[in-house]
């Protein structure tokens, strides 16, 4: 059972974690401190001398003298080359200082068992005596491995002590590893710990929109974590008074306005808050919806707009695998703000017609470039059907939150998740980019940021265009 337990751990994607040994075992040395590989290069190279001089002798000539130094000096440098790719292939996937540094840590904490054996061992006089020595019986199994930006250690879970203290371990193996986490997974065979080799740093959002390349839906979140709109198109945001959210939504509307082509907005603002007042700012006057009515009105013509899509860009077989930009199609991005409070405001009837729109848009518009942002100040079970939100591909909560929120936002019992002071911090997880929550950092927004002025520059861009 260990056995086939040790196995799932190790593999991940077909590629395979190393176990950490301890004790360590020491290498073959020759009286103590000529290590075994190195009489064994060694005495290829004298055979190789041996031989070269044997043939030698046998030629007379000075062109066959050379042709021998020559064989001499080349199969010297093969043998270093194979030696060389024999010792690579022996550590494939081996990281000698991680190895050591968890070696260390399982050392300094003791994670091990010790057992008292009696040897019997005779002296010089021929008396036998009985010798106690303690050996290591048992020890926590650890694997890692290490990709471009992460390291992974999965501790194997197998049923003895050490399967409690699994999922405890952050700090130590943080302070070990010189690296900070980035998020932990669980399951029945054993707890994983992801760190991150480069700590991930908070962009500028003016920065990130003049970088935005022309004809990308990519949209850049922070230094590490960036996703496609046509990859991940609907996102369910949460975060409190004072979080961060309301800069971080207007820096994803001009992020969304910075594509090429640019993104159509619609805006949902059940409140008439911030979000409503791009109203006012030319070429968004229709595109903003603050009453019951008109909220369901706009949903509908949405969903509209995207069976539209459907009939007139995927309707036969030269359509299999394309998305919406291999149309040259802008993404619709409707964001809908205070979702908990609209479904409270208004009747049954009205409630379940928008919700019943908003789930034919998670369920069909990927493919045809409609996207849906619904945001929210407290998580909410009750407010939010499982359906939908089993398909937001993109989640986040931002500012202080309690286990049970985050559980709700990102369904998930087996995070330990740390307090977040940093105004637009949070946790965020995409699919298809992270297997659990990671903190991040909203863009970084100069106090001075004009977002009315930057929305109406690039509106009026647009509309240029049109024109």
């Amino acid at each position: 059972m260990k056995r086939i337990v040790q196995k799932l751990i190790k593999k991940k994607d077909n590629t395979w974690f190393q176990q950490v040994e301890y004790p360590p075992s020491l290498p073959w040395k020759l009286f103590g401190f000529i290590p075994l590989r190195i009489l064994l290069i060694s005495f290829l190279l004298c055979l190789e001398c041996v031989i070269t001089i044997n043939i030698a002798d046998k030629f007379h000539s000075n062109i066959g003298q050379i042709i021998i130094t020559i064989i001499f000096f080349y199969l010297i440098y093969k043998t270093i080359i194979y030696y060389r790719r024999f010792q690579k292939v022996k550590q494939e996937g081996k990281n000698k200082n991680i190895e050591n540094d968890l070696q260390y840590l399982i050392h300094t904490l003791k994670l091990y068992d010790e057992e008292v054996f009696e040897i019997e061992e005779s002296d010089h006089n021929g008396i036998i005596r009985v010798k106690k020595e303690k050996r290591i019986v048992r020890s926590i199994k650890i694997y890692y491995k290490e990709d471009d930006t992460r390291v992974f250690v999965r501790i194997c879970k197998l049923g003895d002590r050490f399967t409690s203290i699994a999922s405890g371990l952050s700090e130590n193996l943080a302070s070990a590893l010189g690296l900070e986490l980035d998020s932990t997974n669980s399951n029945v065979n054993y707890f994983e710990y992801v760190f991150l080799k480069f700590r991930d740093r908070r962009i500028d959002l003016a920065s990130s929109i003049n970088n935005q390349q022309k004809n990308s839906d990519l949209i850049q979140i922070s230094g590490n974590i960036s996703y496609r709109l046509s990859k991940t198109p609907h996102s369910l945001i949460v975060g409190g008074t004072g979080s961060g959210k309301s800069f971080f939504i207007f820096g994803k509307i001009v992020s969304y306005l910075s594509l090429s082509p640019q993104a159509e907005l619609k805006i949902i603002d059940p409140k008439s808050a911030d979000l409503s007042l791009l109203r006012f700012i030319n070429g968004l006057e229709d595109n903003v919806a603050t009453e019951p009515n008109q909220i369901a009105k706009m949903l509908r013509e949405i969903v509209e707009k995207m069976e539209y899509r459907y009939k007139n860009y995927f309707n036969d077989i030269s359509a299999f695998g394309k998305v919406y930009t291999d149309f040259g199609l802008p993404p619709i991005i409707c964001i809908f703000d205070e979702y908990s409070a609209f479904l409270h405001s208004v009747d049954k009837k009205l409630a379940k017609e928008v919700e019943d729109y908003i789930f034919t848009i998670v369920m069909k518009g990927r493919q045809a470039g409609i996207t849906i942002e619904i945001l929210m100040q407290r998580p909410s079970a009750n407010d939010l059907n499982t359906n939908i939100r089993s398909q937001m591909g993109f989640k986040a909560g931002l500012g202080a939150m309690d286990k049970i929120g985050y559980n709700m936002i990102f369904d998930t019992n087996d995070m330990d998740y740390k307090t977040v002071t940093e105004k637009g911090g949070g946790y965020i997880q995409i699919d298809g980019l992270h297997t659990a929550p990671v903190y991040f950092e909203t863009p970084y927004i100069d106090k001075n940021f004009d977002f009315i002025g930057e929305i109406t520059r690039l509106m009026n861009l647009k509309n240029k265009e049109e024109f």
